[in-house]
C-alpha cells in the first residue's frame, strides 16, 4: 500500500519511513561501557602525546669554595695514615673536578707524572659511557697546605705503589688495598667538613667537583677551560648550575644600593 503523504518523496526516503512503520528500524548505537575508575565515561582513547618540557637537570650538591677547602684540610691531622689519605682525596678531587665514583675507581696505574703536574687517566666516567677513556690534568699547587700533588705523594708513600686503587679502605691500625666506594668518598668529605665546623648538609661528596667549577669561574677562567676540566657534555648545565649563580653575585646591583 502506497502512503499518500509520501507519494512525491524520494523512494529511498519513503522506504526509510516504511521500515520505521514496520518496526524494523536498525537499533540505535549503544554507548561504550563505562570505565570502573571513571563512572559515566567511555573507554580510553588513544594516549595523548607527552607534553614537551624543557630538559631539567636535577639539582646538585652545594659547591665547596677555596676558603672551605682550606678550613677542612687545616683541621686534618696529617700525622696519621687516615688523615694523609683524606687530605689527598679531598685535594685531588677538588683540583681535578672529579666525581666520587672517579675518585673511588682511580688506580695507581692511572697516574702519569709529568714535570708540570699529573695526568689522571680515567678509564670510565659518567660522561664516557663508551669507556674510551678521559684524561684529567692536575697542576702543582702554589701553597704547601693545599698542594694536591704533594698530598698525593704523601699518601702513596704510606700506601705504597703496588697496583690497585689509589684511595683504599682503612681499618684500625691497618692500611689495606681494598677499594673504597663512592659513598665512602662522600662520607669522608662530610665527616671532615663536620670536624672543621662546616655543615655536612652543605658540603657533600659532589661539593669538590662543584667547588672547582665555581672557584674557577670566580678566578675569571673561561667557560671552555672549565668545561674541559669538568668534562661536562652539556655546556648549558655547567653555565646554569655553576657559573651563572657566581656571576650573579659578582654583578648584582644590590651592592651599590647603600643598604
Amino acid at each position: 500500500m502506497r502512503l499518500p503523504h509520501l507519494a512525491r518523496r524520494p523512494r529511498r526516503l519513503a522506504g526509510h519511513h516504511r521500515r520505521g512503520l514496520r518496526g524494523d528500524r536498525p537499533p540505535a548505537p549503544q554507548p561504550w561501557p563505562a570505565r570502573p575508575d571513571r563512572p559515566g565515561r567511555g573507554p580510553p582513547g588513544p594516549p595523548r602525546p607527552a607534553p614537551h618540557h624543557r630538559h631539567r637537570t636535577p639539582p646538585s650538591g652545594p659547591a665547596a669554595q677555596r676558603a672551605d677547602l682550606r678550613q677542612i684540610v687545616t683541621t686534618i691531622d696529617r700525622t696519621t695514615p687516615r688523615g694523609i689519605r683524606d687530605t689527598a682525596l679531598i685535594l685531588v678531587g677538588f683540583a681535578g673536578a672529579l666525581r666520587r665514583s672517579e675518585l673511588a675507581a682511580l688506580t695507581v696505574n692511572d697516574i702519569e707524572a709529568k714535570p708540570a703536574g699529573l695526568l689522571l687517566h680515567l678509564r670510565r666516567s659518567k660522561t664516557d659511557p663508551e669507556r674510551r677513556g678521559q684524561v684529567v690534568g692536575i697542576a702543582h699547587g702554589q701553597h704547601a697546605l693545599t698542594d694536591p700533588i704533594a698530598a698525593l705523594d704523601a699518601w702513596l708513600a704510606v700506601r705504597g705503589t703496588a697496583a690497585g686503587p689509589v684511595f683504599t679502605s682503612m681499618r684500625p691500625g691497618l692500611t689495606s688495598l681494598e677499594p673504597i666506594s663512592g659513598n665512602a668518598v662522600s662520607n669522608i668529605v662530610k665527616d671532615r667538613a663536620r670536624a672543621a665546623g662546616l655543615s655536612p648538609e652543605r658540603i657533600t661528596g659532589h661539593s669538590l667537583r662543584a667547588g672547582h667549577a665555581t672557584s674557577a669561574a670566580l678566578a675569571g677562567i673561561g667557560v671552555d677551560r672549565i668545561a674541559a676540566q669538568t668534562r661536562h657534555r652539556r655546556i648549558d648545565v655547567l653555565i646554569e648550575r655553576y657559573i651563572r649563580p657566581v656571576q650573579a653575585l659578582q654583578t648584582t646591583s644590590s651592592r651599590d644600593l647603600g643598604l
